[in-house]
């Protein structure tokens, strides 16, 4: 991988300061963060699932979904975390406001479908009503209730509110309402990742997968490449995952996964098979296939010529920009790595981007209400279309119980490669023997490593949210964590 990061920088680059996103070659230098062990209680003790909720789930912000969904008014959507449900809903005044779902009657769930378009909001079990502005519409017979003899207190009954916010087409929420705004809590990594302008992109599929494992087992799973050469075969025949370049941004990180390149963990780098044909013989990200002349000289596509993703990567650059003022891809404001490798962002606490030039994915993990050895994995995966290329319909959203059995290829055939699909299965596989190992007497704590990072900085900040040294308005600074630029 050396040669690959050497020959980034010979390329002769535009300069750095005009793209959204710094390269991450010259790799940064991070601080030293320590090697104390990562105990296991954290992922099952109740008290610690009960401190994470008040003190880091309550007082950050948090993704929800595409806010194009909600596009007239009286459209709605219903989102669970933890032990809430949260309503929002796109008013008759064309503001979008969020809410907790619940009835300030008896406490019922307000809204018990996952979206539709309603301009009243009625309670099935009495009647009471809200408007789409979550005021206060009706109480079923006030007459019934003595404390409203001198009149209903509508102010008081209205639905609780929560922050919200839209961000690059996504909209996010809080439910402390004194935080920090999302775009000061986002950071400059929230404009790292406007470069590839989300407002523009489809959702082409929307799963959630119920785990037998805390929610951090899922996002330390998530956000290191250490595994892949044991747990991921597939994966380090197509990119690379050992030693790869991280930064720590503030309360956030990223870290740069190398696309089309076989890992410096395999013997054979060179040969050619039908999994690296397939994808690094990409069209898309090459161009129509070049004639035998041009392919001679590129040592891409021609049988008997070695894999050289040096070669590889320069070709895919060169065709990109050479496209990139009629492309419908903002390859212009794009730096070469992002034209051909995957920039994978994880914002604090519980969602993380990872993206390529066209399209991506996202991956959000969300606690159990009441069980710290259970979490919701949701994956959403994306597009930025063509225009004028009408979207494929995209598959219901469901939610997979694990203990369904659940087949990953099938589920997500209509919208993931399966060498991709196999990846979340994979680590899926891994969920309840982490669960259960973490409880043992024998295990005295985790042993991080240096590609291990980003999960011991994940930790940290918990920690810092929990003792209160860290807020949303006492945010570490987005260097505190990385050495200055030489």
């Amino acid at each position: 991988m050396a040669d690959i990061e050497e020959d980034f920088l010979n390329r002769d680059q535009k300069d750095k300061a005009t793209f959204k996103a710094p390269p991450f070659v010259p790799r940064r230098v991070l601080k030293d963060l320590g090697t104390g062990k990562l105990e296991g209680d954290r992922y099952f003790s109740h008290e610690f699932m009960q401190q994470e909720w008040e003190k880091v789930w309550k007082k950050t912000w948090h993704f929800v979904m595409k806010v194009s969904e909600l596009d007239q008014p009286g459209a709605f959507y219903t989102h669970e975390l933890g032990k809430e449900s949260f309503l929002f809903v796109r008013g008759s005044d064309d503001q979008i406001r969020g809410f907790y779902n619940v009835c300030r009657h008896r406490g019922n769930r307000l809204c018990q479908v996952e979206e539709g378009v309603l301009n009243t909001f009625t309670c099935p079990y009495h009647g009471w009503k809200w408007n789409d502005d979550g005021s206060l519409k009706q109480v079923a017979d006030p007459q019934f209730f003595r404390q409203f003899d001198e009149g209903i207190p509508e102010e008081e009954l209205g639905l609780v509110p929560v922050k919200v916010d839209v961000w690059e087409g996504w909209l996010w929420f809080n439910m402390d309402r004194d935080s920090c705004s999302l775009r000061d809590y986002l950071g400059p990594i929230g404009e790292h990742l406007e470069t590839y302008h989300f407002e523009d992109c489809t959702v082409l599929d929307y799963q959630t997968f119920e785990w037998n494992a805390n929610w951090k087992h899922a996002w330390d799973a998530f956000n290191e490449s250490y595994h892949f050469a044991e747990l991921h075969p597939n994966m380090v025949n197509i990119g690379e995952g050992h030693d790869v370049p991280i930064e720590l941004y503030g309360i956030h990180s990223r870290m740069l996964n190398f696309n089309r390149t076989v890992s410096e963990v395999l013997e054979d780098r060179s040969s050619w098979t039908e999994l690296r044909r397939r994808f690094m013989l990409s069209e898309a990200a090459l161009g129509p296939s070049p004639d035998p002349e041009a392919a001679q000289k590129s040592a891409i596509e021609i049988d008997g010529k070695p894999i050289d993703a040096k070669d590889m990567h320069r070709y895919e650059i060169d065709y990109r920009r050479s496209i990139e003022g009629e492309s419908h891809l903002p390859f212009t404001e794009m730096n070469d790595e992002q034209l051909v490798h995957q920039y994978h962002y994880s914002f604090f606490p519980g969602v993380t981007f990872t993206q390529s030039a066209d399209g991506g994915a996202i991956f959000r993990y969300r606690p159990h209400p009441s069980d710290p050895g259970r979490c919701f994995y949701d994956l959403l995966i994306f597009a930025n279309l063509p225009p004028g290329m009408e979207a494929p319909e995209r598959p219901e959203h469901q939610l997979h119980r694990y203990d369904d059995g659940i087949d990953y290829v099938k589920v997500l055939e209509n919208s993931f490669d399966p060498a991709y699909s196999k990846v979340v299965g994979e680590d899926a596989s891994n969920m309840p023997t982490l669960q259960a190992g973490c409880q043992s007497d024998s295990f005295q704590g985790s042993i991080l490593g240096d590609q291990e990072v980003r999960l011991r900085h994940f930790h940290q900040m918990i920690d810092g949210f929990i003792d209160g040294s860290i807020s949303t308005h006492n945010l570490p600074s987005q260097d505190a964590y990385m050495e200055p630029e030489v």
